[in-house]
């Protein structure tokens, strides 16, 4: 019986491997075939990864400003570049300063940005010169940098990439034409600057002064800071020692408030002022007829253009110094026929 169960059972086995031996054959002439195809995926990916190095990889963009509290524009520009960054599937980190003069406190957060090893910083500059040793800091570590809505001080143009931002001179100057048809181009004007050493209030002072016709005469010049409680008092400091002004012009909407409260408080009315931001705060005081009118600006745009600038070079696919130094992301006077 044993003999007769180990003759089967070798029986069985012979013809066990006889039925897989044929079933095998054919599909080993088609195993090249199946094969080939993942060869041939290999090598793309190969190929486009030498293409775009960093195609596929999540960068950190991290973006340095004054502050977005009680100041609309920006946060503007702050919801725009997180909305262009988390859209393009990368990590967005903010950092603000807290106040619009705390210079100081900026540098050290930009620093910070720089041995947390972030892929790319977006900077407003607070200040034009204090901001230059932390962006070399950033240059000397690899780190990319593009500037917005305000630029750093000459000769420092090879620490960013760009700087996206409205061209603050010509408008403001666009401004001053404006305030100067309304005046009849007659009357003194008084100016609420933003903060002394701030590119961009610097820059729409002096263009606001160049758009002036020359029967209006600047008897008071003071500056805002950026703050309703500081461009209050230095408004009542100039309406005091200035009787007879009927016309002012203000660096940002967002001193407007303090602006208007000086003039009410002084029972002074008939004062055409000329803003600048374009913000809807900005737009309803000048539906209510207390604003003649304000120098829109385009934050989707500038936190776009820093975005994709930006990735384009980290990718790889965007060459640094084909980048123009400076895109004007565009401007427009408000006024209340504009607005109608």
């Amino acid at each position: 019986m044993k003999k007769l169960l180990a003759t089967l059972l070798v029986s069985g086995m012979v013809m066990g491997l006889a039925g897989c031996s044929s079933q095998s054959a054919a599909p080993a002439t088609e195993a090249p075939k199946t094969e080939a195809p993942a060869a041939t995926e290999a090598a793309a990916a190969d190929a486009a990864a030498t293409e775009a190095p960093e195609a596929g990889k999540q960068y950190e963009i991290a973006f340095s400003l004054k502050t977005v509290t009680n100041d609309a524009f920006q946060s503007g520009i702050a919801d725009a570049i997180q909305t262009n960054v988390e859209g393009a599937g990368h990590k967005f980190t903010l950092v603000t300063a807290g106040d619009e003069t705390a210079v100081s406190t900026q540098v050290t957060q930009i620093e910070d940005l720089i041995a947390k090893g972030v892929s790319a910083i977006i900077v407003n500059p607070m200040d034009a010169n204090a901001v230059v040793p932390a962006l070399q800091k950033a240059k000397d570590a690899g780190i990319p940098v593009v500037l917005v809505d305000s630029t750093i001080a000459e000769g420092n143009e090879d620490l960013y990439i760009t700087y996206v931002g409205t061209d603050n001179y010509s408008a403001a100057k666009i401004g001053a034409e404006k305030l100067t048809e309304k005046l009849g181009n007659t009357g003194n004007v008084v100016i609420v600057r933003g903060a002394n050493g701030n590119s961009v209030g610097d820059a729409r002072v002096e263009g606001f002064k160049a758009g002036l016709g020359d029967g209006i005469k600047i008897v008071g010049e003071q500056p805002g800071d950026w703050s309703n409680d500081i461009a209050k008092q230095v408004t009542e400091n100039m309406l005091q020692a200035n009787p007879d002004v009927n016309g002012l012009f203000t660096a940002s909407d967002v001193m407007l408030d303090g602006i208007l409260q000086a003039m009410e408080d002084a029972k002074r009315e008939g004062i055409e002022i000329m803003s600048f931001d374009g913000s809807d705060d900005g737009k309803a005081l000048i539906k209510e007829g207390l604003v003649l009118g304000t120098m829109a600006q385009f934050p989707d745009h500038m936190g776009k253009i820093a975005v994709d600038t930006l990735v384009g070079v980290l990718d790889g696919k965007t060459d640094p110094a084909s980048v123009e130094k400076y895109i004007d992301s565009g401007t427009e006077c408000v006024t209340i026929e504009d607005m109608k």
